[in-house]
């Protein structure tokens, strides 16, 4: 009964519970604008190349989001970068840009989180044997944002990246 409450005062309506999935489409109308690019340093690539995939987020001024490793105490916080399956090989882990140390009022602590842009960063190599043309690099952005006041619940941003794959160096 108190859980139905808590909904009722945040204006979730109560009736999504009947409806399977439903929470997981509900966007809050404050939630923040944010828009995600991708590129490579590289294309076209060739077999046993090595290439980087960037991925650049632009925050709505007033928020932020997490860093991909928090302090000790908020992994839960933490913005995450899940890859689907794709034909090249990964050659080291996400790297960010250096994250801000703030005041996050909405957690009540000091957190690591990007402001206005994050960049992100990953290599990865070529197979010797992947075949010739155009391969998808597709994955989902996962992060919390918050603007000191209130936090969203966790978001997702999908992006796919094509990069050329040619025998001609």
């Amino acid at each position: 009964m108190i859980r139905i409450l808590i909904f009722i005062l945040a204006g979730v309506p109560v009736h999504s519970f009947a409806e399977p999935g439903a929470l997981a489409t509900l966007t809050p109308p404050s939630a923040p604008r944010m828009k995600l690019a991708t590129m490579t340093d590289s294309d076209p690539v060739h077999p046993g190349d090595k290439f980087k995939l960037y991925l650049s987020v632009q925050i709505e001024e007033g928020w932020h989001i997490y860093s991909l490793r928090p302090l000790d105490g908020n992994e839960l916080l933490a913005t995450q970068i899940v890859l689907e399956d794709n034909v090249f090989e990964n050659a080291g882990d996400w790297q960010e840009s250096s994250p801000s140390l703030i005041r996050d009022d909405a957690q009540a602590k000091m957190v690591k989180a990007h402001t206005r842009t994050a960049e992100f960063h990953k290599s990865f190599q070529v197979p010797k044997k992947v075949a010739v043309g155009s391969h998808p690099i597709k994955g989902r952005l996962l992060y919390r944002a918050c603007d000191n006041k209130l936090c969203t619940l966790p978001q997702t941003l999908p992006f796919v990246n094509q990069l050329r794959v040619d025998n001609k160096k």
